[in-house]
């Protein structure tokens, strides 16, 4: 117990590492985003479910690519598997289904530019092919990382 807490300790306080992080939360579907920087070309974003049992623990894991990319405003895509580890416990297969994100992170004000609203579209599909739905998403995310703006384009301090 005594590990687990010095390695929270150390993650929170390790200010290089969380100025790599970006936190969202989409309020009308209950899920908790961290991302890595959403500004650089290539991001992962791992995705909670929240307000569920905890036998019900769903998470997504996916690679981004940033698509096209502008001062307040980045288009990006991924695919992704959504995963329910709890599975292992019931003889279950841990793997739920697959998806594909496009979306949208837009910076609409000018003093709080890590401020981002995020927009997506992301159609899923069970694991077996056999069903899925076309699910869209809303929410705010908070980029840790600090930018600087040349031309239209940005590039990140690091």
């Amino acid at each position: 117990m005594r590990r687990i807490l010095v390695i929270i300790i150390f993650l929170i306080t390790n200010k290089h590492l969380f100025a790599q992080l970006a936190i969202s939360y989409f309020p009308f579907q209950s899920i908790l985003s961290v991302s890595t920087n959403t500004d650089k070309r290539l991001f992962g974003e791992f995705k909670l479910e929240t307000n569920n049992f905890i036998s019900n623990l769903n998470m997504e894991i996916s690679p981004k690519v940033n698509i096209k990319r502008f001062e307040n405003i980045n288009y990006y895509m991924g695919l992704g598997i959504s995963i329910n580890p709890v599975n292992l416990n019931a003889n279950l297969p841990i793997t739920n289904g697959y998806f594909l994100d496009f979306g949208m992170r837009a910076s609409p004000f000018e003093k709080l530019n890590n401020l981002q609203v995020v927009f997506e579209i992301s159609p899923y599909i069970n694991k077996e092919l056999k069903g899925g739905n076309l699910r869209t998403r809303i929410g705010l995310a908070w980029n840790f990382a600090k930018r600087i703006h040349k031309n239209n384009t940005f590039d990140e301090i690091m």
